[in-house]
């Protein structure tokens, strides 16, 4: 009954999401300043990151500022803002009052050193950019060279999209070279959310007629519909169209059919074992399951091509790795770490055949 029906958990999940307010989410205006001197590297850093360097209509897109205090109000009302420093330049004065400025309006603000290879000790870059604005966030400050786009992108991006996290579909939207970054994003907080509903839908099955009721009912209905939500989520990153849910379905359905099938069988086996023993595992199954519909999706969206079977198995390899630290923390959620910590908690056998284990 569950493997079979679980195209119709999806179309229903699908069915009942709105998408008006994913389109609400997608679009909506975003403002990005970057303050500046001259020379300074503002539009090699933009061209880095989003693509382009080209400034939007006031109030939209990409702005580029000088340092005085002036260029906040004519900025307008932001929803990030890079503040960049020359290391060559010997006084900060005016970067300083616009940081005391900025660090107030609500919004983040990424405090941006670059020609830090003028220095005569380029890694003393960082501790002076820290003496000198003590009170920002660290996480918010790097040592930066924008002419290296693909350093540059691993070095801020996923801060970028972690900390303006409110705006990152409409960011991944606008700026195609950052769609990966806000898929990935996507596909593994989702994961994560479904490893832990995973996890406390089998607390009910510790009471026995209750769980029998809501333990296995009660998660595929609400693991589904998240993974449904990812899958809305990602084809509306790409471009498709937001009101064709079932033209959606049909496209995507071939893609992804294989990973919900191995999810769905994997947790009916491991449902077998006593609470909580299976508690754990069904987690790892739920993340899992829910990252390759992830992957998968987005690798159709991305290439127009159903993955390989290569390509998914490398999909679960990544899925094992990257749970390894969401496992330690649902230990520690379930049973207070110590009853766990001599336990080996990996995937059931039914997933581990699957990926080849």
């Amino acid at each position: 009954m569950r493997l079979f029906g679980l195209g119709r958990y999806f179309w229903d999940a699908l069915r009942e999401i709105n998408p008006n307010d994913v389109r609400v989410e997608l679009e909506r205006p975003v403002t990005i300043a970057f303050f500046a001197r001259p020379g300074t590297g503002r539009h090699t850093l933009a061209r880095a990151l989003f693509g382009t360097s080209d400034s939007d209509r006031p109030g939209r897109g990409l702005s580029f500022n000088e340092v005085d205090t002036a260029a906040v109000a004519s900025a307008g009302i932001l929803d990030l803002a890079f503040l960049l420093l020359d290391a060559s330049e010997p006084d900060w004065s005016l970067e300083r009052k616009l940081e005391a400025r900025l660090a107030g309006a609500g919004f983040p603000v990424f405090l941006i050193l670059t020609h830090a290879d003028q220095l005569s000790v380029p890694s003393q870059g960082l501790p002076a950019l820290r003496a000198q604005f003590p009170g920002h966030p660290p996480e918010l400050m790097a040592v930066v060279d924008p002419r290296d786009e693909v350093r540059t992108r691993r070095q801020l991006l996923g801060r970028m999209l972690q900390t303006a996290s409110g705006i990152r579909l409409a960011l991944g939207y606008r700026y195609p070279p950052i769609r990966a970054a806000v898929a990935e994003q996507l596909i593994r907080e989702t994961s994560r959310a479904n490893a832990q509903t995973a996890l406390l839908a089998s607390l009910p099955s510790l009471i026995p007629v209750l769980g029998m009721v809501l333990g296995g009912m009660a998660d595929i209905l609400v693991l589904t519909k998240n993974q449904a939500m990812l899958v809305f989520k990602l084809a509306a990153l790409y471009g498709r169209d937001l009101d064709d849910r079932v033209g959606i379905l049909k496209e995507i359905a071939p893609v992804v059919g294989s990973a919900f099938l191995w999810r769905t069988a994997a947790r009916t086996a491991v449902g077998l074992a006593p609470a909580p023993i299976s508690a754990l595992p069904k987690a790892s199954i739920a993340y899992l399951g829910t990252y390759v519909v992830g992957q998968s999706a987005r690798y159709y969206y991305e290439r127009g091509d159903k993955p390989t079977a290569d390509v998914v198995q490398g999909f679960r390899a990544e899925a094992l790795r990257l749970y390894a630290s969401v496992n330690d923390a649902l230990k520690q959620r379930l049973g207070g770490g110590k009853a766990w910590a001599s336990r080996q908690l990996p995937p059931p056998a039914s997933a581990q055949r699957e990926t080849g284990g």
